[in-house]
Protein backbone atom coordinates (compact mmCIF):
# COMPACT_ATOMS: atom_id res chain seq x y z
CA UNK A 1 0.00 0.00 0.00
CA UNK A 2 1.25 2.99 -1.45
CA UNK A 3 1.70 6.05 2.13
CA UNK A 4 0.06 9.47 1.81
CA UNK A 5 2.74 12.37 0.66
CA UNK A 6 2.15 15.85 0.20
CA UNK A 7 1.68 18.31 -2.57
CA UNK A 8 5.25 19.34 -2.30
CA UNK A 9 6.24 16.12 -3.73
CA UNK A 10 8.04 14.10 -0.65
CA UNK A 11 9.46 10.76 -0.79
CA UNK A 12 7.57 7.91 -1.74
CA UNK A 13 7.86 4.15 -0.01
CA UNK A 14 5.62 1.37 -1.65
CA UNK A 15 6.04 -2.51 -1.22
CA UNK A 16 7.14 -2.26 -5.14
CA UNK A 17 9.32 0.27 -5.50
CA UNK A 18 12.65 0.57 -3.57
CA UNK A 19 13.29 2.51 -0.70
CA UNK A 20 15.77 5.70 -1.46
CA UNK A 21 14.99 6.46 -4.98
CA UNK A 22 14.28 10.01 -5.19
CA UNK A 23 11.30 11.42 -6.57
CA UNK A 24 12.57 13.21 -9.75
CA UNK A 25 11.76 16.40 -11.77
CA UNK A 26 7.58 16.28 -12.88
CA UNK A 27 7.25 16.60 -15.75
CA UNK A 28 3.76 17.71 -18.02
CA UNK A 29 1.48 15.30 -19.25
CA UNK A 30 2.37 14.17 -22.90
CA UNK A 31 6.19 13.43 -22.36
CA UNK A 32 8.89 11.17 -24.12
CA UNK A 33 11.61 9.50 -22.96
CA UNK A 34 14.96 7.94 -24.48
CA UNK A 35 16.70 5.28 -22.90
CA UNK A 36 19.78 3.37 -25.32
CA UNK A 37 17.46 0.37 -25.67
CA UNK A 38 14.51 2.32 -27.09
CA UNK A 39 11.96 4.82 -26.23
CA UNK A 40 8.99 5.60 -23.69
CA UNK A 41 5.97 7.99 -24.41
CA UNK A 42 3.32 9.09 -21.80
CA UNK A 43 0.37 10.65 -21.43
CA UNK A 44 -2.10 11.26 -18.29
CA UNK A 45 -5.21 13.34 -19.16
CA UNK A 46 -8.38 13.85 -16.93
CA UNK A 47 -11.96 12.07 -19.07
CA UNK A 48 -14.59 12.85 -17.40
CA UNK A 49 -16.85 13.51 -14.13
CA UNK A 50 -19.40 11.04 -12.88
CA UNK A 51 -20.50 13.80 -10.31
CA UNK A 52 -23.36 11.42 -9.37
CA UNK A 53 -20.76 8.53 -8.89
CA UNK A 54 -18.67 10.72 -7.01
CA UNK A 55 -15.69 9.71 -8.97
CA UNK A 56 -13.65 11.21 -11.48
CA UNK A 57 -12.18 9.60 -14.51
CA UNK A 58 -8.29 9.55 -15.50
CA UNK A 59 -7.18 7.75 -18.71
CA UNK A 60 -3.43 6.79 -18.92
CA UNK A 61 -1.90 6.36 -22.04
CA UNK A 62 1.87 4.50 -22.17
CA UNK A 63 3.58 3.55 -24.93
CA UNK A 64 6.60 0.99 -24.38
CA UNK A 65 8.82 0.78 -27.38
CA UNK A 66 11.90 -0.87 -25.87
CA UNK A 67 12.85 -4.31 -25.14
CA UNK A 68 12.02 -4.47 -21.55
CA UNK A 69 8.97 -3.92 -19.50
CA UNK A 70 7.88 -1.29 -18.02
CA UNK A 71 6.24 -0.98 -14.39
CA UNK A 72 3.41 2.06 -14.33
CA UNK A 73 1.88 3.07 -10.41
CA UNK A 74 -1.07 5.72 -10.54
CA UNK A 75 -2.48 7.06 -7.33
CA UNK A 76 -3.72 10.05 -5.49
CA UNK A 77 -2.55 12.38 -3.42
CA UNK A 78 -4.42 14.09 -1.33
CA UNK A 79 -4.10 17.58 0.70
CA UNK A 80 -2.26 17.69 4.16
CA UNK A 81 -5.26 17.91 6.50
CA UNK A 82 -7.09 14.45 4.92
CA UNK A 83 -6.02 11.32 6.54
CA UNK A 84 -7.94 8.93 4.42
CA UNK A 85 -5.50 6.50 2.34
CA UNK A 86 -5.73 6.48 -1.10
CA UNK A 87 -5.77 3.74 -3.68
CA UNK A 88 -3.70 2.91 -6.28
CA UNK A 89 -3.00 0.51 -9.27
CA UNK A 90 0.06 -1.03 -10.38
CA UNK A 91 0.31 -2.24 -13.97
CA UNK A 92 3.03 -3.88 -16.06
CA UNK A 93 3.47 -2.53 -20.07
CA UNK A 94 5.30 -5.42 -21.93
CA UNK A 95 8.25 -4.65 -24.23
CA UNK A 96 7.34 -3.08 -27.81
CA UNK A 97 3.06 -2.42 -26.77
CA UNK A 98 0.93 0.33 -25.45
CA UNK A 99 -1.51 0.40 -22.83
CA UNK A 100 -4.56 2.76 -22.30
CA UNK A 101 -6.50 2.11 -18.62
CA UNK A 102 -8.89 4.37 -17.15
CA UNK A 103 -8.03 5.78 -13.40
CA UNK A 104 -11.08 6.57 -11.21
CA UNK A 105 -10.02 8.87 -8.61
CA UNK A 106 -12.76 9.63 -5.91
CA UNK A 107 -13.98 13.42 -5.78
CA UNK A 108 -13.59 15.10 -2.16
CA UNK A 109 -16.95 16.58 -0.50
CA UNK A 110 -14.98 19.49 -0.66
CA UNK A 111 -15.21 19.38 -4.43
CA UNK A 112 -10.99 20.37 -4.33
CA UNK A 113 -9.23 17.35 -6.76
CA UNK A 114 -6.47 15.49 -4.79
CA UNK A 115 -3.07 15.39 -7.10
CA UNK A 116 -3.08 12.78 -9.46
CA UNK A 117 0.26 11.31 -10.16
CA UNK A 118 1.80 8.34 -12.53
CA UNK A 119 4.91 7.05 -12.43
CA UNK A 120 6.76 4.71 -14.58
CA UNK A 121 10.01 3.03 -14.20
CA UNK A 122 12.55 0.59 -16.39
CA UNK A 123 15.85 -0.22 -15.35
CA UNK A 124 17.45 3.46 -16.07
CA UNK A 125 14.77 5.59 -16.38
CA UNK A 126 12.27 7.25 -14.32
CA UNK A 127 9.24 9.09 -15.35
CA UNK A 128 6.53 11.16 -13.09
CA UNK A 129 3.23 12.78 -14.86
CA UNK A 130 1.02 15.07 -13.08
CA UNK A 131 -2.16 14.65 -14.40
CA UNK A 132 -3.88 18.20 -15.26
CA UNK A 133 -6.53 20.03 -13.15
CA UNK A 134 -10.14 18.75 -13.32
CA UNK A 135 -11.85 20.95 -15.12
CA UNK A 136 -15.65 22.43 -13.13
CA UNK A 137 -17.30 21.72 -16.31
CA UNK A 138 -19.28 18.27 -16.74
CA UNK A 139 -16.14 16.64 -18.15
CA UNK A 140 -14.15 16.68 -21.46
CA UNK A 141 -14.92 14.44 -24.42
CA UNK A 142 -13.22 11.31 -24.46
CA UNK A 143 -12.82 11.37 -28.01
CA UNK A 144 -10.43 14.42 -27.66
CA UNK A 145 -8.34 12.31 -25.08
CA UNK A 146 -8.33 9.67 -27.85
CA UNK A 147 -7.24 11.96 -29.73
CA UNK A 148 -4.51 13.33 -27.75
CA UNK A 149 -2.85 9.47 -27.05
CA UNK A 150 -3.18 9.30 -30.97
CA UNK A 151 -0.97 12.26 -31.40
CA UNK A 152 1.03 11.25 -28.69
CA UNK A 153 1.98 7.93 -30.31
CA UNK A 154 2.51 9.71 -33.65
CA UNK A 155 5.57 11.75 -31.97
CA UNK A 156 6.71 8.64 -30.87
CA UNK A 157 7.10 7.63 -34.31
CA UNK A 158 4.34 4.61 -34.43
CA UNK A 159 5.92 2.99 -31.01
CA UNK A 160 2.35 2.77 -30.08
CA UNK A 161 1.89 0.30 -32.91
CA UNK A 162 5.47 -1.70 -31.93
CA UNK A 163 3.55 -4.87 -31.63
CA UNK A 164 2.25 -4.93 -34.92
CA UNK A 165 5.78 -3.86 -36.25
CA UNK A 166 7.35 -6.61 -38.51
CA UNK A 167 10.23 -8.36 -37.85
CA UNK A 168 12.81 -11.22 -38.35
CA UNK A 169 13.05 -13.22 -35.19
CA UNK A 170 15.31 -15.88 -35.85
CA UNK A 171 17.30 -16.95 -38.86
CA UNK A 172 19.83 -20.13 -39.05
CA UNK A 173 22.33 -21.45 -41.72
CA UNK A 174 25.14 -23.12 -41.20
CA UNK A 175 28.24 -21.43 -41.44
CA UNK A 176 30.16 -23.73 -43.88
CA UNK A 177 28.36 -25.93 -47.04
CA UNK A 178 29.95 -27.39 -49.41
CA UNK A 179 28.84 -25.81 -53.15
CA UNK A 180 26.64 -26.84 -55.13
CA UNK A 181 25.09 -28.81 -52.52
CA UNK A 182 21.36 -27.94 -50.99
CA UNK A 183 21.24 -27.19 -47.48
CA UNK A 184 18.32 -26.19 -45.26
CA UNK A 185 18.12 -22.29 -43.58
CA UNK A 186 15.56 -21.83 -41.02
CA UNK A 187 13.50 -18.49 -40.18
CA UNK A 188 10.90 -17.09 -37.63
CA UNK A 189 8.53 -14.17 -38.53
CA UNK A 190 6.79 -11.55 -36.73
CA UNK A 191 3.36 -9.51 -37.46
CA UNK A 192 4.38 -10.12 -41.34
CA UNK A 193 2.09 -10.40 -43.96
CA UNK A 194 4.79 -11.15 -46.59
CA UNK A 195 8.24 -12.18 -47.09
CA UNK A 196 11.74 -13.43 -49.08
CA UNK A 197 15.13 -14.74 -49.41
CA UNK A 198 18.15 -13.18 -51.33
CA UNK A 199 21.47 -15.06 -52.08
CA UNK A 200 24.33 -12.61 -52.75
CA UNK A 201 27.82 -12.18 -53.21
CA UNK A 202 29.56 -9.76 -51.52
CA UNK A 203 29.84 -7.71 -53.86
CA UNK A 204 26.27 -7.96 -54.89
CA UNK A 205 25.37 -10.42 -57.03
CA UNK A 206 22.02 -12.07 -56.80
CA UNK A 207 22.31 -16.12 -57.26
CA UNK A 208 19.30 -17.21 -55.77
CA UNK A 209 15.88 -15.43 -54.75
CA UNK A 210 12.34 -16.57 -53.58
CA UNK A 211 9.64 -16.14 -51.24
CA UNK A 212 8.40 -17.13 -47.72
CA UNK A 213 5.31 -17.57 -45.53
CA UNK A 214 4.15 -15.14 -43.08
CA UNK A 215 5.01 -17.35 -39.94
CA UNK A 216 8.16 -19.43 -39.41
CA UNK A 217 9.82 -22.03 -41.30
CA UNK A 218 12.49 -23.37 -43.53
CA UNK A 219 13.27 -23.45 -46.99
CA UNK A 220 16.28 -25.03 -49.10
CA UNK A 221 19.05 -23.85 -51.40
CA UNK A 222 22.09 -24.98 -53.35
CA UNK A 223 25.19 -22.16 -53.52
CA UNK A 224 26.49 -22.31 -57.16
CA UNK A 225 29.24 -25.13 -57.74
CA UNK A 226 32.69 -23.23 -57.74
CA UNK A 227 36.19 -25.06 -57.86
CA UNK A 228 37.44 -22.17 -54.79
CA UNK A 229 35.78 -21.37 -51.84
CA UNK A 230 33.32 -18.48 -51.65
CA UNK A 231 31.67 -16.36 -49.46
CA UNK A 232 27.39 -15.82 -50.05
CA UNK A 233 25.16 -13.21 -47.90
CA UNK A 234 21.76 -15.00 -47.28
CA UNK A 235 19.01 -12.34 -45.82
CA UNK A 236 15.89 -12.69 -45.18
CA UNK A 237 13.65 -10.33 -45.28
CA UNK A 238 9.80 -9.61 -43.44
CA UNK A 239 6.90 -7.06 -44.35
CA UNK A 240 4.14 -5.97 -42.41
CA UNK A 241 1.29 -3.34 -42.35
CA UNK A 242 3.60 -0.97 -40.05
CA UNK A 243 7.25 -1.41 -41.54
CA UNK A 244 9.74 -4.10 -42.67
CA UNK A 245 13.08 -5.80 -41.18
CA UNK A 246 15.46 -7.68 -42.45
CA UNK A 247 18.42 -10.23 -40.81
CA UNK A 248 21.87 -11.65 -42.97
CA UNK A 249 23.88 -14.32 -42.33
CA UNK A 250 27.12 -15.37 -43.97
CA UNK A 251 27.74 -18.79 -45.40
CA UNK A 252 31.19 -19.93 -46.75
CA UNK A 253 30.97 -22.28 -50.07
CA UNK A 254 34.06 -24.94 -49.87
CA UNK A 255 34.92 -26.56 -53.80
CA UNK A 256 32.53 -28.81 -54.56
CA UNK A 257 34.16 -32.81 -55.51
CA UNK A 258 30.56 -34.38 -56.91
CA UNK A 259 31.42 -38.59 -57.09
CA UNK A 260 29.53 -40.15 -59.55
CA UNK A 261 26.87 -42.58 -57.52
CA UNK A 262 27.40 -45.34 -59.87
CA UNK A 263 30.98 -45.56 -60.02
CA UNK A 264 32.30 -48.63 -57.89
CA UNK A 265 34.84 -48.12 -55.05
CA UNK A 266 37.86 -50.16 -56.26
CA UNK A 267 39.88 -51.53 -53.53
CA UNK A 268 43.65 -51.83 -54.86
CA UNK A 269 45.13 -55.08 -54.25
CA UNK A 270 48.01 -55.35 -50.85
CA UNK A 271 50.97 -56.03 -51.75
CA UNK A 272 52.95 -59.17 -51.01
CA UNK A 273 55.48 -59.40 -47.91
CA UNK A 274 58.92 -59.67 -49.59
CA UNK A 275 59.72 -62.44 -47.53
CA UNK A 276 60.33 -65.34 -46.02
CA UNK A 277 63.82 -65.76 -47.77
CA UNK A 278 65.04 -68.91 -49.52
CA UNK A 279 68.58 -70.11 -49.95
CA UNK A 280 69.44 -72.34 -52.70
CA UNK A 281 71.79 -73.78 -49.95
CA UNK A 282 72.32 -72.77 -46.21
CA UNK A 283 75.87 -73.74 -45.92
CA UNK A 284 78.67 -72.53 -48.89
CA UNK A 285 81.99 -72.58 -49.42
CA UNK A 286 83.94 -69.57 -49.01
CA UNK A 287 83.78 -67.59 -52.87
CA UNK A 288 80.52 -69.63 -54.08
CA UNK A 289 77.27 -67.61 -54.52
CA UNK A 290 74.78 -67.48 -52.50
CA UNK A 291 71.02 -67.43 -54.43
CA UNK A 292 68.72 -65.99 -52.37
CA UNK A 293 64.95 -66.19 -53.61
CA UNK A 294 61.94 -64.04 -52.09
CA UNK A 295 58.77 -62.28 -54.01
CA UNK A 296 59.11 -60.35 -56.88
CA UNK A 297 58.93 -56.71 -56.32
CA UNK A 298 59.19 -53.20 -57.84
CA UNK A 299 59.86 -51.41 -55.05
CA UNK A 300 63.79 -50.57 -55.05
CA UNK A 301 65.74 -52.42 -52.40
CA UNK A 302 69.18 -54.55 -51.74
CA UNK A 303 70.24 -58.14 -50.45
CA UNK A 304 72.93 -57.85 -47.89
CA UNK A 305 75.29 -60.27 -46.58
CA UNK A 306 76.57 -59.35 -43.06
CA UNK A 307 78.94 -61.06 -40.59
CA UNK A 308 78.47 -61.41 -36.87
CA UNK A 309 80.13 -57.99 -36.17
CA UNK A 310 77.35 -56.29 -38.71
CA UNK A 311 79.58 -55.87 -41.03
CA UNK A 312 78.74 -55.90 -44.65
CA UNK A 313 80.61 -58.23 -46.44
CA UNK A 314 78.62 -58.27 -49.93
CA UNK A 315 75.44 -57.17 -51.67
CA UNK A 316 73.61 -56.91 -54.43
CA UNK A 317 69.75 -55.15 -56.05
CA UNK A 318 66.23 -56.59 -55.95
CA UNK A 319 64.87 -57.15 -58.69
CA UNK A 320 61.10 -58.38 -60.19
CA UNK A 321 62.85 -61.86 -60.94
CA UNK A 322 63.02 -62.12 -57.20
CA UNK A 323 66.24 -63.74 -57.46
CA UNK A 324 69.64 -62.25 -56.55
CA UNK A 325 73.23 -63.40 -56.08
CA UNK A 326 75.81 -62.35 -53.60
CA UNK A 327 79.40 -63.95 -53.63
CA UNK A 328 80.55 -65.44 -49.98
CA UNK A 329 83.82 -63.95 -49.07
CA UNK A 330 86.71 -65.69 -48.06
CA UNK A 331 87.11 -66.75 -44.34
CA UNK A 332 89.95 -68.52 -42.42
CA UNK A 333 87.49 -70.25 -40.35
CA UNK A 334 83.78 -71.51 -40.41
CA UNK A 335 81.24 -67.98 -39.73
CA UNK A 336 77.59 -67.53 -39.28
CA UNK A 337 76.39 -64.93 -41.24
CA UNK A 338 72.75 -63.49 -41.72
CA UNK A 339 71.38 -62.41 -45.59
CA UNK A 340 69.35 -59.30 -45.34
CA UNK A 341 66.92 -57.98 -48.00
CA UNK A 342 65.08 -54.46 -47.43
CA UNK A 343 62.61 -53.11 -49.60
CA UNK A 344 61.84 -49.20 -49.67
CA UNK A 345 58.08 -48.31 -49.68
CA UNK A 346 56.48 -45.52 -49.15
CA UNK A 347 57.95 -43.55 -46.06
CA UNK A 348 58.67 -46.97 -44.85
CA UNK A 349 60.62 -50.50 -45.38
CA UNK A 350 60.17 -53.93 -45.21
CA UNK A 351 62.59 -56.23 -43.88
CA UNK A 352 63.28 -60.30 -44.70
CA UNK A 353 66.31 -62.55 -43.23
CA UNK A 354 67.61 -65.42 -42.87
CA UNK A 355 70.98 -67.14 -41.81
CA UNK A 356 73.81 -68.85 -43.74
CA UNK A 357 77.10 -70.30 -43.26
CA UNK A 358 80.66 -69.82 -44.95
CA UNK A 359 83.20 -72.27 -45.00
CA UNK A 360 86.61 -71.90 -45.22
CA UNK A 361 88.10 -72.59 -48.52
CA UNK A 362 90.63 -75.38 -49.06
CA UNK A 363 93.09 -74.08 -51.49
CA UNK A 364 93.00 -76.92 -54.67
CA UNK A 365 96.07 -77.87 -56.77
CA UNK A 366 97.02 -75.36 -59.24
CA UNK A 367 95.57 -77.00 -62.98
CA UNK A 368 98.51 -77.89 -65.60
CA UNK A 369 96.49 -76.01 -67.76
CA UNK A 370 96.69 -73.08 -65.79
CA UNK A 371 99.97 -71.59 -67.07
CA UNK A 372 100.45 -67.46 -67.01
CA UNK A 373 98.69 -66.54 -63.53
CA UNK A 374 98.28 -69.49 -61.93
CA UNK A 375 101.78 -70.37 -62.78
CA UNK A 376 103.22 -67.44 -61.15
CA UNK A 377 100.97 -67.72 -58.22
CA UNK A 378 102.11 -71.33 -57.73
CA UNK A 379 105.56 -70.25 -57.58
CA UNK A 380 105.27 -68.35 -54.86
CA UNK A 381 103.85 -70.59 -53.06
CA UNK A 382 100.11 -68.94 -52.73
CA UNK A 383 97.83 -69.74 -54.43
CA UNK A 384 93.88 -68.80 -54.57
CA UNK A 385 90.86 -71.19 -55.41
CA UNK A 386 88.68 -69.97 -58.29
CA UNK A 387 85.73 -68.33 -57.79
CA UNK A 388 82.80 -66.43 -59.16
CA UNK A 389 84.13 -62.93 -57.81
CA UNK A 390 85.92 -60.39 -59.76
CA UNK A 391 89.39 -61.17 -57.69
CA UNK A 392 90.85 -64.16 -55.47
CA UNK A 393 93.93 -64.17 -53.26
CA UNK A 394 94.97 -66.14 -50.96
CA UNK A 395 94.32 -65.45 -47.21
CA UNK A 396 98.41 -66.44 -46.09
CA UNK A 397 100.81 -64.03 -46.91
CA UNK A 398 104.67 -63.77 -46.41
CA UNK A 399 106.33 -61.38 -45.07
CA UNK A 400 109.12 -59.65 -47.94
CA UNK A 401 106.91 -61.86 -50.55
CA UNK A 402 104.82 -60.26 -53.20
CA UNK A 403 101.05 -60.28 -53.04
CA UNK A 404 99.86 -61.80 -56.02
CA UNK A 405 95.92 -61.20 -56.99
CA UNK A 406 94.39 -63.08 -59.93
CA UNK A 407 91.77 -61.40 -62.08
CA UNK A 408 88.68 -64.21 -62.44
CA UNK A 409 86.67 -61.68 -64.14
CA UNK A 410 87.76 -58.50 -65.17
CA UNK A 411 85.24 -55.33 -64.58
CA UNK A 412 85.03 -52.47 -66.07
CA UNK A 413 87.73 -49.50 -64.10
CA UNK A 414 89.09 -52.32 -61.68
CA UNK A 415 90.99 -51.22 -59.40
CA UNK A 416 93.08 -53.60 -57.07
CA UNK A 417 94.47 -51.56 -53.74
CA UNK A 418 96.54 -52.88 -50.25
CA UNK A 419 94.54 -51.14 -47.23
CA UNK A 420 96.24 -51.10 -44.00
CA UNK A 421 94.06 -51.59 -40.44
CA UNK A 422 95.32 -47.80 -39.53
CA UNK A 423 96.15 -46.29 -42.79
CA UNK A 424 94.88 -45.72 -46.30
CA UNK A 425 95.68 -47.44 -49.44
CA UNK A 426 99.14 -48.67 -49.28
CA UNK A 427 99.81 -49.52 -53.05
CA UNK A 428 97.37 -50.00 -55.87
CA UNK A 429 97.04 -51.09 -59.70
CA UNK A 430 94.80 -50.08 -62.25
CA UNK A 431 93.90 -53.55 -63.87
CA UNK A 432 94.26 -53.55 -68.44
CA UNK A 433 91.16 -55.36 -69.73
CA UNK A 434 92.71 -59.05 -70.33
CA UNK A 435 95.28 -59.04 -67.28
CA UNK A 436 95.06 -62.06 -65.76
CA UNK A 437 96.62 -61.12 -62.90
CA UNK A 438 98.30 -58.32 -60.94
CA UNK A 439 101.18 -58.23 -58.35
CA UNK A 440 101.61 -55.49 -55.52
CA UNK A 441 104.40 -55.10 -53.72
CA UNK A 442 103.39 -54.09 -49.53
CA UNK A 443 105.88 -51.68 -47.92
CA UNK A 444 108.00 -53.39 -45.14
CA UNK A 445 105.66 -54.90 -42.69
CA UNK A 446 105.55 -56.47 -39.27
CA UNK A 447 104.73 -60.13 -39.22
CA UNK A 448 101.18 -61.38 -37.81
CA UNK A 449 99.76 -57.71 -38.98
CA UNK A 450 96.32 -58.06 -40.80
CA UNK A 451 95.72 -56.22 -43.93
CA UNK A 452 92.76 -56.17 -47.03
CA UNK A 453 93.17 -56.44 -50.59
CA UNK A 454 90.35 -54.32 -51.87
CA UNK A 455 88.79 -54.10 -55.56
CA UNK A 456 86.50 -51.91 -57.19
CA UNK A 457 85.07 -51.55 -59.95
CA UNK A 458 81.91 -49.60 -62.04
CA UNK A 459 78.45 -51.74 -61.88
CA UNK A 460 75.80 -50.07 -63.88
CA UNK A 461 75.35 -46.50 -62.29
CA UNK A 462 76.91 -47.41 -58.96
CA UNK A 463 80.25 -49.09 -57.73
CA UNK A 464 80.73 -52.35 -56.31
CA UNK A 465 83.94 -53.15 -53.75
CA UNK A 466 85.28 -56.56 -52.76
CA UNK A 467 86.84 -57.13 -49.66
CA UNK A 468 89.80 -59.86 -48.97
CA UNK A 469 91.45 -60.06 -45.53
CA UNK A 470 95.35 -61.42 -45.95
CA UNK A 471 97.58 -62.02 -42.77
CA UNK A 472 101.40 -61.57 -42.99
CA UNK A 473 103.29 -64.37 -41.84
CA UNK A 474 107.39 -64.51 -41.27
CA UNK A 475 109.23 -66.85 -43.90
Amino acid sequence: MLQRIDSRGSHLATSTVPSGIAVPTELAAGSIVRVPFGAIAADFEPVEARSKRGHATYELVVCNDTSRPLATFAYAVEGSGMRDQITWNAIVVPPFSAIAIDIDVAIPKSRRMPRVVAELFTDEAQLTLDAPPFPQAPGVPRRIALAAAAALALALGGGAFAQAHARVVALGAPDSVRAGVPFSVAYAFSHATTGHYVVETPDGLQVRRGALGEGSGAFTVALPPATISSGYDVRVSANGRFGDDERTTHVLATPSTPVPAATPVVKLPTRAPLGPLVLAHDTVHAGESIVVDYHPSDDPGLVRLIDSVGTVRAEAMLNKRGESIVVAPLVDADQDFRIVATAERGNGHEEASAPVTILRAVAPMAPPSAPGAVGAMAATGVVAPRTLAAVAVDRAQVVGRPVVVRIDRYERDLHIALMGSSAGELTGVDVAPGEASITLVPPALLGGAKYEIVATYTSGLGQETLIRPIAFRAP
